[in-house]
């Protein structure tokens, strides 16, 4: 298991190297992390949400970008992401901040996340529902709600969900399934007061 995250981190620290100061698309990062990129992917597009302290102006376009993924997990290759999301690009001093903070991350939860019940990982019917949870959280994500910290309620299952898949870690799906239904309930909750909310103002 350490390995594999030692691995995210190398990974990390070469895209940046490569990047030489440049701003970099989401198309090389994809090839620079290699054969667990889209796993990758949504640990380091995630995890700056998953902190009290966020990058603004973030989250719609990476919210997107999630749900896109979250849609190449459930039905593998077949679905494309399209050239204009590939050829989104982050800039360096982003993309510096954003591997700095994943890095520190996951160098807290390698001794927490590792091989185990990979079956609930690998599973191709399992894999479909996976993919389609990342996809609704990617969605969330994406949406400009007016409330404090919102992002963190879909950023820690998308995050976790990343760091199963790169790990085949079936308990810290879970988890990551757990965390889902709390971000859907509080979403149904806020939606349902807000509509109550509105109706008060017609009675």
């Amino acid at each position: 298991m350490k390995q594999r995250i030692n691995a995210f981190a190398y990974s990390m620290r070469a895209l940046l190297d490569a990047a030489q100061g440049k701003d970099v698309s989401l198309e090389t990062l994809l090839k620079g992390l290699g054969k667990k990129g889209q796993a990758a992917l949504l640990i380091l597009l995630s995890l700056p949400f998953c902190q009290p302290i966020q990058i603004p102006g973030f989250s719609t376009p990476f919210g997107i970008i999630l749900a896109f993924i979250g849609t190449r997990i459930a039905f593998g290759n077949r679905i494309w992401l399209p050239k204009y999301i590939l050829d989104k690009k982050i800039s360096y001093h982003h993309l510096e901040k954003i591997v700095s903070v994943s890095i520190k991350i996951t160098d807290k939860l390698r001794y927490f996340v590792y091989a185990r019940f990979s079956h609930l990982v690998k599973n191709p019917i399992l894999q479909i529902m996976h993919g389609l949870t990342i996809t609704l959280l990617g969605f969330v994500l994406a949406l400009p709600l007016p409330i404090p910290l919102s992002n963190i309620l879909a950023a820690y299952p998308l995050a976790i969900f990343g760091l199963a898949i790169l790990e085949d870690d079936g308990m810290a799906i879970l988890v990551a399934y757990g965390l889902s239904l709390l971000c859907f309930f509080v979403l149904a909750l806020l939606i349902w007061l807000g509509k109550e909310g509105l109706a008060s103002l017609f009675q």
